[in-house]
């Protein structure tokens, strides 16, 4: 299939294999114009580019989702809108991925932060004093940190070993 004015990064529909629905891709490959390689928004797959099919004929009956009885306008358009179950538990599974990956990686940054400078120099927090980046902070609550950053007027961002806090201060 010929396609004109695509290109890697743009958003295209076609039919994933792991959701089994037509749903946004983004386009990771092309060869000669021709799009070959996309990726899944809804579960992050990574899969051959499958057009989607071409409309139903006109005289085809529309397909219908089934809504339990009783059910409200807003439970059964919920229904009808919603991804399927496979594309859920894709994306919440790339979620915890990444939230891990993430939480790894400040819990890294933090250990280099901390080994750099010795805690005899730390200084307590407390919001009435001013603090210059790269100083080391013992907080009450979050432990030592680093400060990363002064954002003016009045806030700083401190590297704690469960990540990055914005906190009061005067600067």
């Amino acid at each position: 299939m010929r396609s004109t004015g695509l290109a890697a990064g743009a958003i295209i529909e076609a039919k994933c294999t792991r959701c089994n629905d037509i749903t946004g891709h983004v386009i990771v490959a092309m060869v000669g114009g021709e799009v070959v390689k996309v990726e899944c928004r809804a579960c992050g797959s990574v899969h051959k580019y499958r057009p989607q099919k071409k409309d139903a004929p006109r005289n085809a009956a529309p397909s219908v989702r089934k809504v339990r009885a009783g059910a409200t306008r807003a439970e059964a358009v919920d229904v009808s809108n919603s991804r399927s179950e496979a594309a859920r538990k894709a994306a919440a599974t790339r979620a915890n991925q990444r939230a891990a990956r993430d939480a790894e990686a400040t819990e890294v940054a933090w250990k280099v932060a901390m080994t750099r400078n010795p805690a005899e120099h730390n200084r307590k927090y407390s919001m009435g004093e001013s603090y210059e980046v790269g100083e080391i902070i013992d907080h009450p609550v979050f432990g030592p940190g680093e400060v990363r950053a002064v954002v003016r007027p009045d806030k700083v961002e401190i590297l704690f070993q469960e990540g990055l806090k914005v906190l009061r201060c005067v600067c």
